[in-house]
């Protein structure tokens, strides 16, 4: 390192250094130049950052603020979805009234009605009555008006007169208060027709009948047989309770059986164009037979009427078959061949038998009757050995194939 001083002894040497120190001092100058250009170009960046970032904030908080709102348009959305089912359930309930209020006013004009067809044929009576003692009383001027002569038949004849005249005049009376009763139920049944027309505007078809209707009068005239025999109905046809079926009142039960409709076998082979049909012929809503579904009722209660027959008698009537394990909700005639087989032929025995014992029993049957569940035959059998026949009723009502549902 010495050396290399002593040499810069010479002019040439200071030169050297010196163009080297200048040229340091360049390059520094240069370097300092170059980064405060990089300072400032990152600064440049910096703030376009902080600007960036303050644009990306405004728009995120725009953003919640926009998300703020649909969720308080969600939450109004929700609260008037849950209005409109009240609405609706709301309407249903009072339609549901409206309907059962049509079905007693039905009920009401038809007992109206029928009154006034009695008062009407009692009205018939005494004006023939009255029409024999208008004759008798004409028969009896004449023949006092012959016996003028004979006092003592005179007398006769006029005290006859007189009671006759006593008791026309009675038959007149009570025919006048009928008269008067019969105008009151009329009124009452003009009264109840603009009441029943303005409930059912939408349902008028339901109730399109006349008040006005009279049943044919049939004479019935001495030797005259032919008359009385076309009246007669040689057989009655088969009849099912087809009030059974939700949806159908005596009403419509009526009105069913006037167009031939008797029995769930009937109601549950219709198809698209017989229930459009009767829901023409009975004056009932469009669509109302499918939506109740008649026909899926109809065939459940024909399997039920031929599998559990006691099931549809009505309340108080029961089975006194010990044997008839068919009461069982879940028990049809293949399943009591199969029990009674097994040994297991009463209540009592079905009572005393543990499912599981059952079970075994319907398992060996085959893979048709292994899907049964006999866990609640036992409890069934019991409630109908002890003739708890409501209690059973109730119970059954839970059950499906003999499962609680």
């Amino acid at each position: 390192m010495d050396n290399f001083f002593a040499g810069f002894n010479t002019t040439d040497s200071y030169a050297i250094l010196f163009i080297m120190l200048l040229a340091f001092l360049f390059g520094l100058i240069v370097g300092l130049l170059l980064r405060g250009r990089r300072i400032r170009a990152l600064k440049a960046e910096r703030d376009a950052a902080i600007e960036t970032k303050a644009l990306a904030e405004a728009e995120l908080a725009g953003m919640r603020e926009q998300l703020a709102l649909k969720e308080a348009d969600m939450k109004r959305i929700e609260l008037e979805t849950a209005e409109l089912h009240d609405k609706i359930a709301r309407h249903e309930e009072e339609k549901s009234k409206l309907y059962y209020e049509i079905h007693q006013l039905n009920a009401v004009v038809e007992s109206q009605q029928s009154t006034a067809k009695e008062f009407q044929a009692i009205i018939d009576t005494l004006e023939t009555q009255l029409s024999a003692a208008q004759n008798t009383q004409q028969q009896l001027q004449q023949t006092l008006e012959k016996e003028e002569d004979s006092v003592e038949d005179l007398a006769a004849m006029q005290s006859f007169y007189n009671a006759s005249r006593m008791r026309m005049d009675a038959i007149e009376e009570k025919l006048r208060l009928l008269e008067s009763e019969n105008s009151a139920l009329r009124q009452s049944l003009d009264d109840l027709k603009p009441l029943s027309a303005s409930q059912t505007i939408a349902a008028a078809p339901m109730i399109a009948f006349s008040l006005e209707e009279e049943p044919e009068e049939v004479i019935f005239e001495p030797g005259n047989k032919d008359v009385l025999r076309e009246k007669i109905v040689i057989e009655t046809p088969p009849k099912d309770d087809l009030s059974l079926i939700k949806g159908i009142g005596p009403f419509l039960e009526q009105k069913l059986n006037q167009l031939g409709i008797f029995t769930f076998d009937q109601v549950s082979q219709w198809d698209e164009a017989e229930i459009e049909r009767v829901t023409h012929e009975i004056g009932y809503f469009s669509g109302r037979i499918e939506k109740d579904d008649w026909v899926g009722q109809a065939r459940r209660l024909l399997q039920l009427k031929q599998e559990h027959p006691w099931a549809l008698q009505p309340l108080g009537i029961h089975s006194t078959d010990n044997a008839d394990l068919k009461i069982v909700e879940g028990i049809g005639p293949k399943i009591e061949s199969l029990l009674k087989e097994a040994g297991i032929n009463t209540w009592d025995d079905l009572a005393d038998t543990a499912a599981d014992r059952l079970q075994e029993i319907l398992a060996a049957a085959g893979e048709a009757f292994r899907i049964h569940d006999p866990t609640s035959w036992p409890m069934q059998a019991q409630m109908a050995a002890n003739g708890q026949w409501d209690l059973l009723r109730e119970y059954q009502e839970e059950l499906k194939g003999g499962r609680i549902v």
